[in-house]
């Protein structure tokens, strides 16, 4: 009985170490190095190559957090050299005031016009019963427009309006340049075509898209021209008056006048009535008619 007893304490006890040495065994292969295959070696090395590039960019990144992007994205700008594009102005004009010699100042906006190579667009004189005014439009190169308003201001004492805008045409005017670019491109794609065009159906057709695409390059171009005279010249218009006493007609004269006019207003009249006579014949038929019919019914009562 006791043999038997210590041979089954014996079995558990090589049991249990059997157990063990397999857990031990289980736990060690899992820390023993994995063995790869040639392909599987090489997918693992592109795999680590990619994860320490990731891992570098998130380095950067984290670099660029709060304190620090603000900084980055300003040095990256001045790397980047900014494009200077010329500003394109429409400058105009206008200014009015008081003058105690018509003809001096009109002789000096003139040499003024000479002196700064500027060219008289339109010029007027207007006479009212108490004053005559001269109306002058003046187109300056733009560089000199401040200048020659601020010699045309000299020696005035009181502006009566003085106003001076700019429009900014510069968006348009470089879309134009765009656009004329482009359609000359395509239109030398039509003629490339024009020339590989073998039925007479296909060159009525390229010739027709072609009219219509430098019918739009003309119409930009005129359009671009007109921009380019606006800002190489300015405009400003200048008007001056003087004040002149009004001086009455005489009694004779009004007379005169009143038969003149009333005169006037009669042959007037007389050949106003040459347009409506067929209308005149038929009213006087009318009532003619009319007291006839009352003239007989009386005589019948």
């Amino acid at each position: 009985m006791k043999i038997t007893k210590l041979l089954i304490i014996a079995i558990l006890s090589f049991v249990l170490w059997s157990c063990g040495g397999a857990e031990q065994a289980a736990e060690d292969a899992s820390y023993a190095p994995k063995q790869y295959t040639e392909y599987e070696e090489e997918s693992y090395n592109e795999d680590v190559t990619t994860a320490k590039s990731q891992i570098a960019q998130n380095t950067d990144f984290k670099q660029a957090e709060p304190g620090n992007g603000e900084e980055q994205l300003n040095d990256s700008k001045k790397d980047i050299a900014p494009e200077v594009v010329e500003r394109k102005l429409i400058k105009n004009g206008r200014v009015g005031f008081q003058t105690d010699d018509l003809g001096k100042t009109h002789q000096r906006i003139i040499s003024l016009s000479k002196k700064y190579k500027a060219y008289i667009a339109s010029d007027e004189t207007v006479k009212h019963y108490d004053q005559t005014t001269h109306n002058i439009t003046v187109r300056i190169p733009a560089d000199k427009f401040d200048n020659f308003l601020a010699d045309v201001g000299e020696g005035v004492k009181e502006f009566d309006y003085k106003e001076v805008n700019a429009q900014d045409v510069t968006a348009e005017y470089l879309d134009l340049q765009v656009r004329i670019k482009t359609k000359k491109e395509l239109e030398s794609r039509y003629l490339e075509i024009l020339q590989k065009a073998n039925t007479v159906t296909d060159m009525l057709e390229v010739e027709r898209q072609l009219g219509q695409v430098r019918g739009e390059i003309e119409s930009m171009e005129g359009r671009l021209k007109y921009l380019k005279n606006q800002v190489s010249f300015s405009t400003l218009n200048i008007s001056f008056y003087k004040e002149v006493p009004y001086e009455g007609d005489s009694f004779a004269d009004r007379l005169g006048d009143g038969f003149s006019e009333g005169w006037q207003g009669l042959l007037m009249f007389i050949i106003g009535l040459t347009y409506v006579w067929p209308f005149l014949i038929i009213l006087g038929l009318g009532i003619w008619l009319i007291r006839r019919f009352w003239r007989n019914r009386k005589k019948n009562t």
